[in-house]
């Protein structure tokens, strides 16, 4: 397809029947409205309100007329962009609002419905994929993108007839570009990507002059998919979304009542307040002037010129005046603390206006002022000695209540002071760790089987080569469960004993340790129970064949036979011997191979695969050991000469021999 951009200005209308073919033939055709555009200083608000409005007006299109040549050329008209953009007009700049609920209005959410929303960096491929998904539904769809301060709605418009139409409305336009909302027409798929990648670059700076809640998508875009409702455009259907409007404009009015009420009680009682601060800020000013007064001690001396004189000294036992100006000197002590309170004194002095001696035999008027002050500050001074009375008691008390009480300690585990009674002292290192840190850390260490429980303190000391360990006793004093108690019991028993488990009774108990490695047959130790198992193969055994029998018996061959059966091994050889000795079985003499002759001669030939050796079944003593006839039958000869000749007069035990025996001892 060619690429062909067609800039058509508002003031020219071009044939509706030419501008579409002109769309079909793949061409993409770029329609701008140099009057009509959203103002980058305005917030983002603006711009999701007008593509969303747009959205509406292009299904509302869709739905009043099924041609889509009527459609694009009604979406390119003037008048249909100032529809779009009259909604902004009287949105404030100072409102914020997310585009999730802007479209709850019933303006919006009755037109149209939310399907999707995508997340992604404004890349080829990720565009690429969204406007595919446009592709999957059965009907028209709209995907509004937005990614601070760009927001386009691109629309994709069903075509029965042919390609689908892409449309991309942009109201507000970048710094770079033309300064006018602009719409883009296009069948192509990878020119509708190339024309978003530019609107919506890839390479973004967010954060360059805008608020928090602005940058926080930084170079991400969001893209929420749309696809029109089954509405109607009669006179009903406005009148339910207009009952709608009204109702949540109701409830809005009613909320913002709601504020202004609470907004109305708060500042009456943030007023309650400050008055209050300031009724406080004055009882302290007050008390700060009494306590200045009450620093300093008033000595009256009444003299027989003048018994309105008062005289002021921070010194207990002051100088007084000279007698030959019968005035009260005031004297320098530097820079101590009684000369500050002298500076005060002298300033209360002069407020006070105190009179000098006077010859005249009158009391001056402000005599009467100055008593009552005196009166006041002895009242004071009273005040000041029940309260050092009182200190006094208090801080007794507090030392004797500090002897008495209870010492604390500082745990090393939760790093917290504790009164010493809900210490837990190890014995082994000495350590004290309150109650609660030591139950935590025995609790877990049983629930984990670790034993033995090595104290936390030490533990945490790499360079302690004997840490301590937690005792029973402790365990059971800080109130663990019984479950993990009877945990413990099982892990202090497993130091020296096993634990073994009967499987003809089905009971458990300890056994000791080196017994149970001492012995290879192990008796279950229930009272009542005489079931006796191998340790090694856990294989159950008779207890007949498990006690060694003085008494035996012989068979044929002279072999000794335990009456009382064979003993146990794990490997059957023990049984085995026992079940050969029982019946008279024999072994090769070479290979060991157990043979049992059911009928015939005394001579066996073991047939076992390279052995070829020839043996008597009654004395079990190798003849010879080859294939060759010759072989065997010298071999026969001479073992069955030895036998008459020297074994039979002796003992008769190796044929047992009859007179037909002897004739034939083959």
């Amino acid at each position: 397809m060619s690429k062909q951009p067609f800039m058509g200005s508002n003031q020219s209308d071009p044939g509706a029947n030419e501008f579409f073919s002109d769309i079909l033939k793949g061409n993409e055709r770029i329609v701008s409205f140099a009057n009509e555009m959203i103002n980058r200083e305005k917030d983002i608000t603006a711009g999701v309100l007008s593509a969303l409005n747009f959205t509406r007006v292009a299904f509302g299109l869709e739905q009043s007329s099924s041609l889509l040549s009527v459609i694009i050329g009604s979406l390119h008209a003037e008048h249909t962009i100032e529809k779009s953009l009259a909604i902004c007009h009287g949105w404030s700049d100072s409102l914020h609002m997310e585009l999730e609920d802007i479209y709850r209005v019933p303006l919006f959410e009755r037109s149209f419905k939310r399907v999707s929303t995508k997340y992604g960096r404004s890349t080829p491929e990720w565009l690429t994929t969204v406007l595919e998904d446009l592709k999957t539904t059965n009907s028209s769809a709209a995907i509004i993108l937005t990614r601070y301060p760009e927001v386009v709605a691109c629309l994709r418009l069903c075509n029965v007839a042919g390609p689908d139409v892409f449309v991309i409305f942009n109201p507000r336009p970048a710094a770079d570009q033309p300064q006018e909302a602009s719409l883009t027409f296009n069948t192509s798929l990878a020119q509708t990507v190339q024309r978003l990648c530019g609107i919506l670059p890839e390479k973004h700076n967010p954060t360059q002059g805008v608020s928090n809640w602005q940058a926080l998508p930084l170079g991400n875009c969001y893209g929420h998919v749309f696809v029109p409702r089954a509405t109607s455009h009669d006179a009903k259907a406005w009148e339910g979304s207009l009952i709608m409007s009204s109702l949540a404009a109701l409830e809005l009015q009613a909320e913002l009542s709601d504020l202004q009420r609470e907004n109305r009680t708060l500042t009456t009682q943030n007023q309650l307040l400050e008055n209050s601060v300031i009724k406080l800020e004055e009882g302290l000013r007050e008390e700060n002037i009494k306590t200045r007064a009450r620093s300093c001690k008033p000595i009256v001396k009444t003299t027989s010129q003048d018994i309105g004189t008062v005289t002021w000294s921070t010194n207990p036992y002051p100088k007084l005046a000279s007698p030959s100006t019968g005035k009260t000197p005031w004297r320098a002590v530097g820079d101590s603390p009684i000369s500050r309170r002298t500076s005060i004194t002298r300033e209360i002095n002069s407020d006070l206006g105190f009179p000098r001696h006077s010859f005249t035999g009158k009391t001056p008027w402000r005599a009467s002022t100055s008593r009552r002050l005196d009166a006041d500050l002895e009242f004071a001074r009273r005040l000041q000695a029940t309260f050092n009375a009182e200190d006094t008691e208090l801080q007794d008390q507090m030392e004797q209540l500090l002897r008495t009480a209870q010492r604390r300690y500082h745990c090393g585990i939760c790093l917290d002071d504790f009164p010493e009674d809900d210490a837990v002292r190890i014995e082994s290192c000495g350590h004290d760790i309150c109650r609660d840190c030591v139950r935590g850390h025995v609790s877990t260490k049983i629930d984990e089987r670790r034993f033995p429980v090595l104290c936390p303190v030490c533990m945490a000391d790499h360079t302690n080569p004997n840490p301590g360990t937690i005792c029973g006793p402790l365990v059971e004093l800080l109130g663990v469960s019984e479950e993990q108690y009877k945990t413990w019991e099982e892990m202090e028993m497993a130091q020296f004993s096993v634990l073994v488990n009967c499987r003809k009774c089905q009971n458990s108990a300890f056994v000791d340790r080196n017994d149970l490695e001492a012995t290879d047959e192990v008796r279950c130790p229930v009272v009542g129970c005489d079931h006796v198992w191998c340790r090694k193969c856990q294989q159950s055994i008779d207890p007949r064949g498990s006690i060694d029998s003085t008494g035996s018996s012989s068979d044929p061959s002279g072999s000794s036979i335990d009456p009382t059966g064979p003993r146990h091994s794990c490997d059957g050889a023990s049984e085995l011997e026992h079940l050969m000795k029982e019946q008279g079985w024999k072994y090769c003499p070479n290979c060991k191979t157990p043979v049992q002759k059911q009928d015939g001669c005394n001579h066996i030939i073991c047939i076992s695969p390279g052995c070829n050796t020839q043996f008597c079944y009654r004395c079990g003593v190798m003849i010879t050991r080859t294939v060759v006839p010759q072989e065997i039958g010298a071999g026969k000869t001479e073992h069955f000469r030895l036998v008459l000749q020297v074994l039979i007069p002796r003992s008769f035990l190796c044929h047992g021999l009859t007179s037909i025996d002897m004739e034939l001892p083959h």
